[in-house]
């Protein structure tokens, strides 16, 4: 590894150790509590993370495993999840007079090194935690390191993805906001695009550094150099079918959507009601409830997702 991909490492790493809201700490308490010693690590990104706050809007955490046979959920459970991770759980946590609402998904380390890594086609992974994050919880100094690993290939992989899209020279404030967008796209999200904008101005000189950082770990020469006060890239990579990849990822990305939905909906752990709520708070449509009412509920939520797909509730 070159001293460039330490310098990412160690960049993530001092991320990783920020202070982290006390409700983040609470839900992590209860998740190791509920979940046993399989618990590897904990990460808190997201909305809350940036905001600081952990009373706003619910805690976006990941459950990082060692497997998921030990977990304590149903076997069907840890079988959908071997088989598309992560499965997402809601929980209400109270202490006292304190009350904190989160969603966590949990995958295995194992798993989340390969989704985060440049040999993951789909940005599922990558996309999310190339952004900043905390490390609420390590159950040592490996798992710690295997986390801060990760999230390094994370940002290695959106930068490398995100430069043949673009002309060179770049900012990086368009490889970013170009790149968060189509991954975006890539989901079935309530977000409007806009998201991928307020995303970099929430931290654009830690994109900055982190991008810079990510170059040496490039498979094709890439340089960075300030002009005129701006931070572009310049660098030797294949354009050509670039946009096209991006449109497949794109249509596939959308089918595991909807099979992650579908799943939530199986395993009935409250993910379902979250994306219901996100949606209507998004985009301001309701969602017919008489889809849990059918004989076939599950099949009746696709269609219901389909519905509102077409009346642009999500993208």
């Amino acid at each position: 590894m070159t001293s460039e991909a330490d310098d990412l490492e160690r960049l993530i790493a001092s991320e990783l150790a920020a202070p982290v809201p006390d409700g983040a700490a609470l839900v992590a308490d209860r998740i190791r509590a509920r979940h046993g010693d399989s618990v590897r690590a904990i990460i808190f990104y997201g909305s809350c993370l940036r905001m600081r706050d952990d009373q706003h809007s619910l805690l976006d955490l990941y459950v990082l495993v060692d497997g998921y046979w030990r977990l304590g959920t149903r076997r069907l459970y840890a079988a959908l999840n071997a088989l598309l991770p992560p499965n997402v759980y809601y929980t209400k946590e109270t202490e006292g007079d304190f009350t904190v609402q989160a969603k966590y998904g949990v995958v295995s380390l194992a798993d989340f090194a390969r989704y985060t890594s440049p040999r993951s086609f789909q940005p599922y992974f990558w996309g999310r935690f190339a952004q900043p994050c905390a490390l609420v919880y390590a159950a040592d100094a490996a798992a710690a390191q295997a986390v801060a690993r990760a999230l390094a290939n994370a940002v290695t992989t959106f930068v490398r993805r995100g430069l043949p899209l673009l002309p060179a020279p770049c900012s990086v404030q368009a490889l970013w906001t170009t790149q968060l967008a189509w991954s975006y796209a890539a989901e079935l999200r309530a977000e409007r695009p806009a998201v991928a904008q307020q995303l970099y101005a929430s931290a654009p000189e830690r994109y900055a550094r982190v991008t810079r950082a990510a170059l040496a770990r490039l498979p094709f020469p890439a340089a960075a150099e300030v002009v005129d006060g701006t931070l572009r890239i310049t660098a030797q990579c294949r354009a050509h079918g670039a946009t096209a990849l991006w449109r497949i990822r794109c249509l596939w990305g959308k089918v595991l959507s909807l099979l992650r939905i579908l799943k939530s909906a199986l395993t009935q752990e409250g993910s379902v009601d979250y994306a219901i709520w996100k949606v209507e708070r998004h985009s301001g449509l309701k969602i017919d409830p008489g889809w849990r009412q059918q004989r076939h509920p599950i099949l009746a939520l696709g269609a219901e997702v389909w519905r509102m797909y077409r009346k642009g509730a999500f993208r």
